[in-house]
């Protein structure tokens, strides 16, 4: 059942629930094209990436201003290379920062590192 609401901007009537305003977010009174046109959606764009490290998967928690940058960033890290192989992307080159992380332990074995 669709819920309908009153844009706070246009005034127009819109579907809250629509999948529409659920890809496009910003606050529960804008329509999405309000939305779209004055880019009030704030959210931070979140994604998690795995690779291998020693003996278990390193787990990574990466922050991005923009879907787009987040979406290449994910494309690009998972098109390099196999789990567990060396990383050589093009992930430096999309702004992004890192906001947490769970890294192996690289010592196998018990050998020096």
């Amino acid at each position: 059942m669709p819920k309908i609401m009153e844009c706070k901007h246009c005034g127009d009537d819109f579907d809250a629930w629509s999948q529409t305003k659920q890809r496009v977010g910003g606050y529960i009174n804008e329509c999405p094209e309000c939305v779209e046109d004055l880019q009030t959606e704030t959210h931070v764009k979140y994604r998690g990436v795995i690779s291998g490290d020693g003996k278990m998967a390193a787990m990574s928690i990466v922050a991005f201003d923009s879907k787009d940058d987040a979406d290449a960033y994910v494309r690009t890290f998972n098109a390099s290379g196999a789990f567990g192989g060396r990383k050589r992307n093009n992930c430096n080159q999309i702004k992004h920062r890192h906001v947490g992380a769970n890294v192996g332990n690289t010592n196998h074995k018990g050998k020096n590192s």
